[in-house]
């Protein structure tokens, strides 16, 4: 009977918070949002379960992307040094290169991601090659401090992004600042718990172009309530689940599952959808009608491996793209010392 009161519960806070994400915030108004590159800098992890993991700590310091609370280190360990890659049809070449302390009872963390876009080909007015190429790159620099509890951990990020477009003369690197905080709290028998995170809560400070306006775009400012659940029953599987809130876009619901092979190896899984997308996909099956095509969501699902000794960890994902886009691939690679 426990069970089914919080499995109410939670049920109950997935289907009002969507509800009430329409009364506070904007939607269909993605035009003032800048600089949406800063939330594709996903490890292999983060990945493969599709975003899902923000309220389970982890010894994986990537999680600090989803939650600066989350962040922990393993037990007689003080360093962890992490470089995770990506590439995709959206990137050339994309990742991310992080260093974590710990510093008394603080957990520090500093890293620097990267995007390039590769070369592309410039056109002028009358959709005719002009010659020209192009090489745009982005960047994000940040510093996090995690402080860790008995039942409660709390944690703060804050981002320098700078995004480079063209290179003319004419034009000039445009630049970003923001901040993430967030906190979880788990349960004493650690078989559940829950977290509360804002992410990307900042403006574009400096424009792209010289002679132009600069004004102060916002970042995606999205709020973001997470849970985990280890059944009884299956001691070695995880659970994961988080609705996300960004302003200016459609709320999204992520699921994720971890299964630990053995002591070393894990298997991972993950799925993302909008709310809206949920719906029509319910009216479809309450229905004859065919729902339409589209989907607000670039990744549909995941799958992804992971092998954590006492050494090193090495994690891979593979993520599906909607609408026929292709793959994208991550290999990422930590060493705790």
């Amino acid at each position: 009977m426990d069970l089914l009161k919080k499995l109410s519960a939670i049920a109950a806070l997935a289907i009002a918070c969507p509800a009430s994400n329409f009364g506070y915030f904007t939607k269909h108004d993605a035009g003032q949002e800048v600089f949406s590159f800063i939330s594709t800098f996903d490890s292999p992890r983060n990945a493969a379960l599709e975003k899902s993991a923000s309220a389970l700590p982890s010894t994986d310091p990537s999680i600090v992307q989803l939650n600066p609370a989350a962040v922990i280190i393993a037990d007689g360990k003080k360093r962890v040094a992490e470089a995770h890659w990506q590439t995709s049809e959206f990137a050339d070449n994309q990742g991310t290169l992080s260093f974590t302390t710990q510093y008394q009872k603080f957990i520090l963390q500093f890293s620097y991601n990267w995007l390039s876009y590769g070369t592309i080909e410039g056109y002028d007015q009358y959709g005719e090659l002009n010659g020209s190429e192009y090489k745009p790159f982005s960047q994000l620099v940040t510093a996090t401090v995690a402080y860790p509890m008995k039942h409660i951990r709390v944690g703060a990020t804050i981002k320098f992004a700078s995004d480079k477009l063209t290179g003319d003369a004419t034009d000039q690197t445009a630049m970003a600042a923001a901040f993430d905080w967030g906190l979880t709290w788990m349960s004493d028998s650690k078989n559940y718990g829950f977290s509360f995170v804002a992410r990307d809560f900042g403006a574009q400070i400096r424009g792209y172009l010289k002679d132009g306006s600069d004004d102060s775009y916002p970042l995606s400012q999205t709020f973001a309530i997470g849970g985990f659940f280890k059944p009884r029953s299956a001691p070695r599987l995880t659970l994961l689940a988080e609705t996300d809130f960004p302003r200016y876009a459609e709320p999204d619901l992520n699921l994720g599952a971890e299964y630990a092979l053995g002591e070393f190896f894990r298997i991972r899984a993950g799925f993302s959808r909008t709310w809206l997308d949920i719906s029509r996909d319910f009216k479809q099956l309450a229905s004859s009608s065919s729902r339409p095509d589209e989907t607000n969501k670039a990744r549909l699902f995941s799958l992804g491996l992971g092998y954590n000794s006492s050494l090193f960890a090495f994690d891979y994902a593979f993520s599906y793209l909607a609408t026929e886009i292709g793959y994208e691939h991550r290999l990422g690679l930590r060493v705790e010392f």
